[in-house]
């Protein structure tokens, strides 16, 4: 079984994997020579490619990582925000992949679908449980991962199809709406009682990184969960490899190289090593180019052959790239993807996701009702960075660009709101405002708040219009 691009499919050639439309229902079967009214078709419903039996591919066997039905009704179920089938098909998913001996995720996704938001997450959902699997998780947590995973994107409905789809790079206020969809998706699930708590914090805090410095909430690996370490890795990578209209498709082996170059800032190395054992750089039955001019056929992948794999030539010999004598022949980026290196992409990418003229208000409460409080007040006007103690907060400070406001709690355990700021003037050369906010009055906290500057002292319980009044009395010149 080879893969061809839909550009590079001629009629006559055989096809050895059935074709489905989008919903679900067999297009065009194993086993049918393509005419080019066929070829032509495809074309037009999306199809970037086709796979097909030939000589030199003849040894080759690739089966869908899980049956196609299922895939389209994981699709439909995130399509039609069904959340209590999208767990149903998770257990399906986890139960199909754990029944299976060995798992094959060779099998390129061969429609480009208009809808990308489902199929993704579908996409995502079988790449975490197979990372999962890989880190040795029982069968109940792989259930909560699969679920996260297939729900993590569903606040996406709630963005504009014209942001969604858009053609070009989004602008950095429109970024900054789309990073918005963790908080929605999660919003979506927060009164669902029958969503486990771990399922809904998987699919709020997807977008962290290890060293602090994701969204919504800034908190490092040892913060996070195992389940969000992982949904993030494979959430990056299925949207590296995708084709969208504002970007080509990475190659596998240039996502993995992203992926591995992010260790320690984005993602956690013990998954990323898991992800690297498990999913394969170079896909069974795709044609790669070779450093000395010749091109094969990928025929084993598995192991240590993931990045170094046995081919199928064209003369019908075999070349193992793990041999000494080989060692010298490298694969070239593989032309059916049509890719792009990251390192051409990176200029444009850092240009969406800078900062935009929208303040930044770091907001710090050892609550979690008190900073979504906060946050739902806030967040609509201000670019706001949460954090749930002192310690989270310095941390911020000394890796990121500075806010130009803190709101603080006082009573914190650990570290209260004061010796935070303390801190945190030192950091900052005290050039930061500082929001007090408490449940105490008394005359020595006021005191204590006032010889350490406060720009402001609020006292629970508040009214959202005072909030907003204070921060908006503060940019106007706090002092």
């Amino acid at each position: 079984m080879r893969f061809v691009s839909i550009e590079d499919a001629r009629p006559g050639m055989c096809l050895a994997y059935d074709l489905y439309d989008s919903m679900g229902r067999t297009m065009v079967g194993s086993g049918c020579e393509l005419t080019a009214s066929y070829i032509n078709k495809l074309n037009e419903y999306g199809f970037s490619g086709i796979y097909i039996e030939d000589e030199q591919s003849k040894d080759i066997y690739i089966e869908a990582t899980i049956p196609e039905k299922l895939r389209q009704e994981g699709f439909k179920c995130v399509q039609e925000n069904d959340i209590d089938r999208c767990a149903e098909i998770a257990q399906q998913i986890v139960e199909n992949l754990l029944s299976r001996e060995n798992v094959c995720l060779d099998m390129t996704d061969l429609r480009s679908y208009d809808d990308y938001t489902y199929a993704h997450s579908v996409n995502v959902a079988v790449l975490c449980c197979v990372i999962g699997m890989g880190m040795g998780m029982s069968e109940r947590d792989l259930n909560y991962l699969v679920t996260a995973a297939l729900l993590h994107d569903l606040g996406k409905l709630a963005i504009p199809k014209e942001i969604l789809n858009k053609p070009g790079r989004l602008t950095p206020d429109e970024y900054q709406l789309m990073k918005t969809h963790s908080t929605r998706s999660y919003q979506l699930l927060s009164k669902r009682w029958n969503i486990s708590a771990h399922i809904k914090q998987t699919v709020l805090l997807h977008h962290e990184n290890v060293d602090g410095s994701g969204y919504p909430q800034g908190l490092m690996g040892d913060e996070q969960s195992l389940s969000v370490r992982i949904v993030h890795v494979a959430d990056v990578y299925d949207a590296l490899t995708s084709r969208r209209p504002y970007k080509k498709p990475y190659s596998p082996y240039e996502a993995v190289e992203y992926l591995m170059g992010a260790c320690g800032i984005m993602f956690d190395k013990n998954v990323v090593e898991v992800f690297m054992e498990r999913v394969p750089l170079f896909p069974r039955g795709t044609e790669v180019n070779l450093s000395d001019g010749r091109k094969g056929l990928i025929y084993e992948n598995k192991g240590p052959h993931n990045l170094r794999p046995v081919l199928n030539m064209p003369d019908g010999t075999k070349l193992d790239l793990m041999e000494n004598k080989n060692l010298n022949v490298t694969i070239l980026p593989p032309e059916y993807l049509d890719t792009v290196s990251p390192d051409s992409e990176e200029p444009g990418r850092k240009k969406m996701v800078q900062e935009t003229a929208r303040k930044k208000i770091m907001i710090v409460d050892d609550m979690k009702t008190n900073l979504d409080a906060m946050r739902g007040i806030l967040e609509d006007e201000y670019t706001v960075i949460l954090c749930k103690c002192g310690k989270q907060a310095l941390h911020y400070l000394e890796h990121n660009e500075f806010p130009d406001l803190i709101i603080m709690d006082v009573d914190m355990p650990e570290m209260n709101g004061i010796e935070t700021t303390m801190r945190a003037n030192k950091l900052t050369g005290g050039r930061i405002p500082v929001l007090f906010v408490t449940a105490m009055c008394d005359a020595h906290t006021v005191m204590t708040c006032r010889r350490l500057h406060a720009a402001g002292y609020i006292v629970r319980p508040y009214k959202a219009i005072y909030i907003k009044s204070e921060v908006e009395r503060i940019f106007s010149g706090w002092r």
